[in-house]
């Protein structure tokens, strides 16, 4: 019997040990920061399950797989096997400390309850909500949640605020399209060079066509209907047309001087869709900052939810335009989610921050004296994928501060899930996107959940 040599032996322990583990790299565990990422998605049942994804992950076979089961590219850190884990849905919420889940300072927000009381039996009262934040809140997956929650109990007032993302080219919510026959420059108010003015939208649009058409509607199918609407546009920009429900629509003639701070405009019929065009050619640049699309004679709540990837507080801050803008809103009460790209700096000053957060408050209360307002903190995350951010807890130390001080409402999504404790959970169940900053779909909804719950606790006690 041949003996093999000790250079095979090896080789074959080696490869042995490779599939066993899927990887001989050591995989960081600081923080206890799971090594192996489990995904969930929902199959054709309904069901939460979490599938297994085998192969490198520059494979064409392993990538059509993961493209079936529903999974998405993941971290460097992360081995290149994703167990299976069943996540029933009793366990969803085991690791979230329920009775921590409330809103501080519940009296602040007794205003805001009666008003939705109200707009249950009244004819036409329509309470108006805006939702301040980053990339957690542009793409809309949490904000929609809350919009459906609150509307589908106290009445659908219109889909609110909206921007044509598509032309900005970045992300954009679910059921928004846009489109444009020119290419327009774009800004937006987390970078400090900005070529376009940003406004209510925290973005801006701007084209040097003489003639255009832009275009942005609701999908059909997951969109709402309006008719009437607030247009924000740039000061100098000559007359427009307005077109509705496309070729077999109504024609209107605006004059956006006057729609540069939110004129409302009404149609004679339910729309899904606008295109905006100039009356005549010129050469004048032309801004726009956002459309909000709403129902004359509805009552019930309109929901505006104003995201921007990147952004701070301080973002907001050095944007005068969008405080120009903002109170065209008529807002009942300002919701306010950010600090999480101020907690990636490592050394986050936080007096400074303290007092950007005041500076944001302070220009909202001169603009909307009754409105009331809840902050909330952002969720653990990691930094660089591989440590948990230990800026995150100073930032909702400084914001639960700041909101105590105010006497304000605050929501504690930091506190709630256990601090850095509750990282882990979330990143076993696939809530997580690969970064570990942002979530998937279902985090999202998670936390619209908890949020919404906590905010009808208030309104209906």
């Amino acid at each position: 019997m041949k003996v093999l040599p000790p250079f095979l032996i090896v080789l074959f322990f080696l490869l042995v040990m490779t599939s066993q583990n899927g990887s001989t790299k050591p995989v960081h565990k600081r923080h206890a920061v799971t090594a192996v990422h489990k995904r969930h998605v929902t199959a054709h049942t309904g069901k939460r399950h979490s599938v297994a994804v085998k192969g490198r992950k520059g494979s064409k076979a392993a990538a059509h797989r993961r493209r079936r089961a529903g999974a998405t590219h993941r971290s460097r850190t992360y081995r290149s096997r994703i167990q299976i884990q069943t996540m029933p849905d009793t366990l969803r919420y085991a690791f979230i400390n329920s009775e921590r889940n409330r809103i501080t300072n519940p009296e602040h927000l007794n205003v805001l309850s009666e008003k939705l009381k109200l707009a249950v039996v009244s004819e036409k009262k329509v309470v108006s909500i805006v939702h301040l934040g980053d990339s957690h809140i542009q793409a809309d997956m949490m904000t929609s949640v809350m919009r459906k929650g609150l509307q589908s109990r106290y009445g659908n007032a219109g889909r609110g605020i909206l921007f044509p993302w598509q032309l900005a080219r970045t992300n954009a919510p679910s059921d928004i399209w846009s489109l444009s026959d020119k290419v327009w420059s774009a800004g937006r108010i987390s970078l400090v060079n900005n070529p376009v003015e940003c406004g209510i939208c925290g973005y801006g649009l701007q084209s040097d066509s003489s003639d255009f058409v832009l275009e942005i509607g609701l999908k059909p199918g997951k969109g709402d209907t309006f008719d009437s609407l607030r247009l924000f546009t740039g000061k100098n920009s000559s007359a427009l047309k307005i077109r509705y429900n496309g070729e077999e629509g109504q024609m209107e003639g605006i004059v956006p001087a006057s729609a540069q701070v939110g004129k409302q405009i009404v149609f004679g019929m339910k729309a899904s869709s606008i295109a905006l065009s100039r009356e005549v050619p010129d050469s004048t640049a032309f801004q726009f900052y956002g459309v909000s699309f709403e129902k004359r004679d509805a009552k019930g709540v309109i929901y505006h939810s104003i995201g921007v990837n990147g952004a701070e507080f301080a973002s907001y801050n050095r944007s005068p335009l969008f405080f120009e803008q903002i109170g065209a809103l008529n807002a009942d009460c300002y919701i306010i989610s950010l600090g999480t790209n101020e907690a990636q700096n490592q050394k986050l000053n936080a007096e400074e921050f303290g007092l950007q957060v005041r500076v944001m408050i302070t220009h909202l209360k001169r603009i909307s004296p009754a409105a009331l307002f809840i902050i909330t903190t952002p969720p653990p995350s990691c930094y660089h994928r591989t440590t948990i951010n230990p800026e995150i807890g100073r930032v909702r130390d400084e914001l639960v501060k700041i909101s105590n001080e105010e006497q304000i409402s605050s929501w504690d999504l930091y506190g709630i899930v256990g601090g850095e404790a509750g990282l882990a959970p979330f990143q076993t169940y696939g809530l997580f996107r690969p970064d570990l900053i942002h979530f998937s779909r279902a985090g999202y909804e998670l936390q619209a959940d908890m949020f919404l719950s906590a905010l009808l606790k208030i309104m209906e006690k």
